[in-house]
């Protein structure tokens, strides 16, 4: 006899997200019916060329806009507004350029625990993400892989349900890039978080996804959800599927 148990909810459900924006001449149609789930401790890339909604969505996901049809839910839940169950990593790193290493891991959690738990915390982030020698450094005086390192701690503290991911290595040279993508894979394996990462790059995308959401163009719609098994194989398809959109 059934025991009517319901399996628990992905950690992020995307249901039918569609989004236009008013031009000149009428309405562009950026996202069109976009559905598709993230498991707990699952890294999905969304990957397609540019324009294609990409970071509308992410944006979507993280409450800093509003879906014209569609709904964003995180443990089942309806969000539709900002929260820190969704924190985001730019490309820029956004850092308070004032503050030292340490006091911009610390910035956003402050008041959320006591002045001994956010030094702990903050001291574990630091040594989880190699910053610790240079707590003390202003971001002027540290490299842009490292800038971005603080920015990762900086939304770890705050344990998001989801780590939302907008091209965050773009900008960096393909040393600290392959740096920061290991660390990445090694965070999400210890700490079982949830990420949405948005790229337009296809090696970047196979090189650390569960899975690979593939984004057709304007008006943004999914053309292939493929999972990465063998990478050589995950590449040459992803390439294919890239070249005939």
């Amino acid at each position: 006899m059934s025991l009517g148990l319901n399996p628990s909810p992905p950690t992020l459900s995307v249901k039918g997200i569609s989004k236009g924006f008013s031009e000149k001449g009428g309405e562009l149609q950026v996202l069109s019916d976009v559905t598709f789930e993230i498991e707990r401790g699952e890294l999905v890339c969304v990957l397609g060329p540019s324009g294609c909604g990409k970071s509308t969505l992410l944006k979507i996901v993280a409450g800093l806009e509003a879906p014209d049809e569609g709904t964003v839910e995180v443990d089942g839940r309806a969000v539709s507004t900002p929260g820190s169950d969704r924190c985001v990593v730019f490309q820029e790193d956004a850092l308070f350029p004032w503050l030292t290493v340490s006091e911009n891991v610390a910035f956003g959690a402050r008041g959320r625990m006591s002045k001994s738990e956010l030094k702990s915390e903050v001291d574990g982030y630091l040594d989880m993400t190699g910053l610790s020698r240079f707590a003390d450094y202003l971001p002027r005086e540290i490299s842009g892989g490292m800038r971005q390192r603080v920015a990762l701690a900086r939304v770890l503290i705050l344990k998001p349900k989801v780590l939302l991911m907008d091209e965050p290595f773009g900008a960096l040279d393909a040393q600290s890039r392959e740096a920061m993508q290991r660390l990445l894979l090694s965070i999400v394996k210890d700490l079982s978080h949830t990420v949405m990462f948005i790229t337009h790059d296809v090696a970047e995308a196979v090189a650390i996804a569960d899975r690979v959401i593939v984004m057709d163009r304007s008006p943004g719609r999914i053309s292939s959800i493929v999972t990465v098994e063998d990478q050589a194989e995950t590449h040459s398809r992803l390439r294919a599927i890239m070249h005939s959109l």
